[in-house]
C-alpha cells in the first residue's frame, strides 16, 4: 500500500527483494554486526535457531561457535543468497518459510538452545506468540536473544518500506517477553548515535533506502569509539534494544 511518499510493506514484505538488497547495504557496517553479536556471544548455546536467517550476515558468526544453526527465511530474494552463502556449511539447515509454518516438534527433537533474532520480532505482527514459538522450541533453560528497533517516536518511512510493524521501549518488550511466560534476563538500548540518525533520516529527510554513504561513514568515524563505549556505559536510548530472555 502506498500513501505517495513511502510504501508500506508490513503485510507482504517477504514477497519483495527490497529486504535483500537493504540487508546487503547493511552487511557492509562489519564492526557494527561484529558489536551486535558481541552482545549475544556470552548468551549463545550450541544447538541454534536464527529466525530471519535473511542473507546469512549473522549465520556465519553463529556456525564460528555452534554445533548446528537452523535458519528460517521466508523471502525468497534472501533464500537465494543466503543458499549461495552456506553452500557446502553440512552444520547448517535452512527452512526456506514462515516460522508459523515450522515443525515444532522437530526443533524439540533436535534439543536447540538458543533462538537467534536479530532485526526480525517487529516484522511479525503477533510479536507475543513468536516468542511464545520460541520459547516452546528450546530446552529448559535456554535463551531467547532478541534485537530490536527502539523508539516508536523515531518510526519513519524507512520503517515502512522494511515492514516493521513497530519500534519498540524498554516497557514494550518487555511486556512481550513477560506475556510470552519468558524470564528476562538482560534488557538494554544500543545505538545510541545511530537513533540521532534514524529520527533526522525519519523526520527530516523522509529517507525510503538505507544510505550506502551512512553506513560507510558510520563505520569509519562513529562505530570505532562509540560502539566499544557502549560496552562499558549502557546509554539511556538507542536506535535498538537487546534482550535476553530464558526459558523457564
Amino acid at each position: 500500500m502506498s500513501n505517495g511518499t513511502h510504501v508500506d510493506r508490513r503485510f507482504d514484505q517477504t514477497q519483495h527483494e527490497y529486504a535483500a538488497n537493504d540487508l546487503e547495504i547493511i552487511e557492509e557496517a562489519h564492526r557494527y554486526g561484529d558489536y551486535v553479536f558481541s552482545v549475544f556471544r556470552p548468551y549463545v548455546g550450541r544447538r541454534v535457531l536464527e529466525v530471519g536467517a535473511g542473507i546469512g550476515t549473522m549465520t556465519r558468526k553463529l556456525l564460528a561457535v555452534a554445533d548446528l544453526v537452523i535458519g528460517v527465511e521466508p523471502n525468497a530474494s534472501c533464500v537465494s543468497r543466503l543458499q549461495a552463502n552456506m553452500r557446502g556449511e553440512s552444520r547448517f539447515t535452512l527452512l526456506p518459510c514462515h516460522l508459523e509454518e515450522c515443525d515444532l516438534g522437530d526443533f524439540q527433537r533436535k534439543q536447540l538452545d538458543t533462538v537467534y533474532c536479530v532485526n526480525v520480532l517487529e516484522h511479525i505482527e503477533d510479536d507475543v506468540a513468536a516468542l511464545r514459538m520460541f520459547s516452546d522450541a528450546i530446552v529448559s533453560g535456554g535463551r531467547v536473544l532478541i534485537y530490536v528497533p527502539a523508539i516508536q517516536a523515531a518510526y519513519g518511512p524507512l520503517d515502512a518500506e522494511l515492514g516493521h510493524h513497530r519500534r519498540y521501549s524498554k516497557r514494550t518488550l518487555a511486556a512481550a517477553f513477560s506475556a510470552a511466560g519468558l524470564e528476562l534476563i538482560r534488557l538494554q538500548y544500543a545505538n545510541a548515535i545511530g537513533l540521532i540518525g534514524w529520527m533526522y533520516n525519519s523526520h527530516v529527510t523522509k529517507a525510503r533506502h538505507h544510505s550506502v554513504e551512512q553506513v560507510k561513514l558510520f563505520e569509519r568515524f562513529v562505530a570505532p569509539w562509540a560502539l566499544p563505549l557502549e560496552r562499558l556505559i549502557p546509554p539511556p536510548l538507542g536506535s535498538s534494544l537487546v534482550a535476553v530472555g530464558r526459558k523457564r
